[in-house]
C-alpha cells in the first residue's frame, strides 16, 4: 500500500479510537497495538532536526546523551541547550507527526477495520474534529 502522507490533526488517534470503540469495530487491544506500529513507524526527532539542517550530529548525539541519563525530552534538552528555539520543535514534532501514517489506516492494514468501516472512520474522525468531544466520549462510556 503506498503511503502518501496526509496532514492529520495530533488529536487524530484520539478521534479514531473513539469513534472505533463507540461502534464495536476494533478491540483496545487491536487499537494499541496499531498505535504502537504506528509510532515504531514514525522517524526519530533527531533524524527529523538533521536531515532539515536545524542541528549538526554532534549536537544530536550531544542531546542525546543528556537525553540517556535524564527523564527530560530530546526537544527540551534542544532548548535548554540553545540548539533550538521552542518554536523549531514544535515545528519538527508536528512534521513528525504528518509523516504518521493516520490511525484508521493502520486498522485497516493490520485487518480490524474493513474498507468501508475504515473509510467511515476516517469521515467521522474529519467530522469528529469540527465539532465538541462530549458526544464521542459519552457513546464510549455507554
Amino acid at each position: 500500500m503506498n503511503h502518501h502522507p496526509e496532514i492529520e490533526s495530533s488529536d487524530e488517534p484520539i478521534e479514531t479510537s473513539l469513534a472505533v470503540l463507540a461502534r464495536g469495530w476494533a478491540t483496545t487491544d487491536e487499537i494499541s497495538n496499531a498505535m504502537t506500529l504506528r509510532r515504531s513507524q514514525r522517524p526519530l526527532i533527531g533524524q527529523l532536526l538533521l536531515k532539515h539542517r536545524k542541528l549538526t550530529v554532534h549536537e544530536v548525539f550531544e542531546v542525546l546523551s543528556e537525553e540517556a541519563i535524564s527523564e527530560r525530552l530530546f526537544g527540551q534538552i534542544a532548548v535548554d541547550r540553545g540548539f533550538l528555539t521552542a518554536k523549531d520543535v514544535g515545528e519538527m514534532l508536528y512534521l513528525q507527526q504528518c509523516m504518521c501514517l493516520p490511525l484508521w489506516q493502520v486498522l485497516l492494514m493490520q485487518g480490524s477495520l474493513t474498507p468501508a468501516q475504515a473509510d467511515e472512520v476516517r469521515q467521522l474522525t474529519r467530522d469528529r474534529l469540527r465539532k465538541p468531544l462530549r458526544e464521542e466520549v459519552t457513546k464510549c462510556m455507554a
